[in-house]
Formats: structure tokens, sequence, C-alpha cells
């Protein structure tokens, strides 16, 4: 559910649109469907919503704006980013972190080249004859 003074805020931006009482408009209306907007109207709207909520709605979201709430809870999602404090998220200075285990550094399984192989051993005893 969204946040009531979102909702609030959206309803009135509808009813000063629509030139109506802003008591009549509840969140399950369908903008098109309940309360008459066409294409234009919703455009007009959601500009207005922009303006009042200081947010830009991508053109590809439209899509998903169909009822009052619908809206409502958009509108809340784009905000609560910016609602989050620093003071919400406790953060660990480097220093106090712990050092993170650091492996070795991989080896390369293809063949070794020809200079780091080593020829075998040979015995260093000469016979003589």
């Amino acid at each position: 559910m969204a946040d009531q003074t979102i909702v609030d805020k959206i309803t009135q931006a509808l009813a000063d649109y629509l030139k109506r009482d802003a008591a009549t408009i509840k969140p399950a209306h369908h903008l098109r469907d309940d309360l008459g907007l066409d294409s234009m109207a919703v455009i007009e709207l959601l500009y207005k919503i922009e303006e009042a909520f200081d947010l830009q709605i991508p053109d590809q979201d439209l899509s998903a704006m169909t009822t009052v709430g619908s809206v409502a809870a958009y509108v809340e999602q784009r905000l609560a980013p910016a609602k989050s404090t620093p003071a919400a998220k406790p953060k660990t200075s480097p220093a106090k972190r712990a050092p993170a285990a650091q492996a070795p550094p991989s080896k390369s399984k293809s063949a070794p080249s020809a200079k780091s192989k080593k020829a075998p051993a040979k015995p260093t005893s000469k016979r003589k004859a």
C-alpha cells in the first residue's frame, strides 16, 4: 500500500484536473475506464505528478500505471531511495573490515613452455674403458 500522503497528492491532482471532489476518487479507480482519462490526459496528469514530487517518469514506465493506486505505488517506489538516510545503513570503515583472504595467483594449466622444462638429470659418472 502506498503512503497515504502520496495517494492524497495524486488524488488531489486528479481532482483538480477532472474538476471534481477528491473524495470521489479511489485508489482502485482505473485512470481510463473509471475516470475517463484519454492518453493525452494521462500524460498531462503524469506531468503534474512529476512536478509535485520532483521526479521524472520515463515513457516506458507509463504502461504500468493504470490505476490511481498503481501511480501512487510507482511514485512511492521512486521516492523510496531518497527517503533512506545514511544512518539507516551502518557504514564500516575500511580499517575495521576484516582483511579478505587472498588466494595465491592462479597458475595456468597449459603445458609449460620449453624454457621452463628441465631435462631429466643424466648420470654424471663416466666409465673409462
